[in-house]
């Protein structure tokens, strides 16, 4: 028997601190309760609520668009009169993030070497 094919989460806004904005990640297993669990790039697996996810059917081959909100940590910028950039892209295949100006039709990941196109349909 085939196993069913894999499918993919993201994290909404309402729990977006507990894994990394804009990052799909695959679904290990989906439990009778209404939630699931998912793979984490660490090695370890995460239970979260189906309402808490957007699901996808197949894995992501284009760069998440992340919006911050919120309170930026000093971290972000902190220097005096300099710009802090609100807005970020993670790639599909590492979850590296990447800031940027504009709006790039395509982005190439510093971390992978990998080039994809940009998914400006939805922002993160």
């Amino acid at each position: 028997m085939t196993p069913p094919p894999r499918r993919w989460a993201r994290i909404t806004d309402s729990v977006a601190d507990i894994l990394r904005r804009g990052a799909w990640y695959p679904i290990a297993e989906e439990t009778s309760d209404g939630h699931i669990v998912v793979d984490v790039r660490t090695g370890e697996r995460m239970r979260l609520s189906l309402s808490d996810v957007s699901v996808r059917q197949q894995p992501p081959d284009q760069w998440s668009v992340v919006t911050r909100t919120g309170v930026l940590r000093p971290t972000l910028g902190g220097q005096q009169g300099s710009t802090v950039v609100t807005t970020y892209g993670v790639c599909p295949h590492c979850h590296e993030r990447q800031e940027f100006d504009g709006k790039p039709a395509r982005l190439m990941c510093p971390c992978c070497g990998r080039e994809s196109a940009v998914d400006w349909s939805q922002t993160c």
